[in-house]
């Protein structure tokens, strides 16, 4: 029944598959697979406050790998969309500690440090991250300036 959810929502069938894994965690409310897939359920119909409780679960109860890092971007995501920033910092943070190459991650807590009004945190870990990750030859042939400047953004010479 998980697949037929999985499934559903790989057809952008959320609703259908909302109602089934609300089905499944009637008897399974402990399952982090179950709780997961509900949370994105939830998501995909833009219902971020109901998926959060879902993603709490998933990840409280022994939720691993490619999955849990996932979990930890669709949770951060969905608090910093309801304007629970402090609680969004924490959780992208918890997130980082695990899987300190996750650029979604890093690029979801720059828009929450943004959210706060921590602009120039908000800008070097943007500017880190695109310097990380890029294979774009302009920013390789200005990667020693970019680090720099991501650094001293408010500087002037």
């Amino acid at each position: 029944m998980i697949d037929s959810a999985v499934k559903l929502m790989e057809e952008n069938n959320y609703k259908e598959a909302k109602e089934l894994l609300l089905d499944l965690i009637v008897e399974n409310s402990e399952d982090y697979l179950i709780n997961f897939y509900c949370a994105e359920a939830h998501d995909g119909l833009g219902l971020e406050r109901e998926a959060i409780p879902f993603y709490q679960k998933a990840l409280e109860n022994g939720m691993e790998g490619e999955l849990k890092e996932k979990a930890f971007v669709q949770l951060g995501s969905s608090l910093r969309c309801i304007g629970e920033y402090d609680h969004a910092l924490v959780i992208f943070k918890e997130g980082l500690k695990e899987f300190p190459n996750n650029h979604a991650l890093k690029v979801f807590l720059s828009m929450t440090l943004y959210n706060i009004g921590e602009y120039k945190e908000s800008v070097e870990n943007l500017l880190e991250t695109i310097i990380e990750s890029s294979s774009d030859k302009w920013i390789n042939t200005y990667k020693r300036a970019l680090s720099f400047y991501a650094k001293n953004i408010d500087e002037k010479w």
